[in-house]
């Protein structure tokens, strides 16, 4: 389970995420008391608190199964996928269209926003145009990251 799941799945039952070093925290929302806390450097380790008492047993038991469900995930696939834009030209300006953009069907024009790619939809493309688009590398100046929403 990736993080951004996680965080989606335990604000739709009305509590929060919180997150430090070594934890990722389940908590009220009205008060931050935890209710499950999990291990980020250790697989599968979680515990319970008492705040969990005095909840509803059916959210204890959904937030209990999404807490252990994330533990149980190994820690380097717990990350959300980067997200980036693919710089074609090396400025943007009123003459030219600097970012990659692709529609459903695959086909490709140059825009000024771009779409916003993850690694797997974005090597599809790059293998359907291997001439045109350059192999994802981090460190190219072509690929710009864009913060998750």
């Amino acid at each position: 389970m990736k993080f951004n799941e996680l965080k989606s799945k335990v604000k739709g039952l009305a509590y929060r995420v919180l997150v430090d070093d070594n934890t990722t925290k389940i908590v009220a929302p009205y008060n931050h008391a935890w209710i499950y806390m999990i291990s980020n450097d250790m697989r599968g380790l979680m515990s319970c608190y008492d705040e969990a008492l005095y909840l509803d047993q059916d959210k204890v038991l959904a937030l209990q199964k999404l807490a252990y469900k994330y533990s149980r995930t190994p820690l380097d696939e717990r990350e959300n996928e980067p997200k980036f834009r693919v710089k074609m030209f090396p400025e943007n300006n009123d003459y030219f269209s600097s970012y990659l953009y692709s529609d459903s069907d695959g086909t490709v024009i140059a825009n000024n926003q771009g779409a916003i790619f993850t690694k797997p939809e974005y090597d599809k493309l790059q293998q359907k145009y291997p001439e045109w688009l350059p192999k994802f590398d981090k460190d190219d100046p072509h690929f710009e990251f864009v913060e998750d929403d």
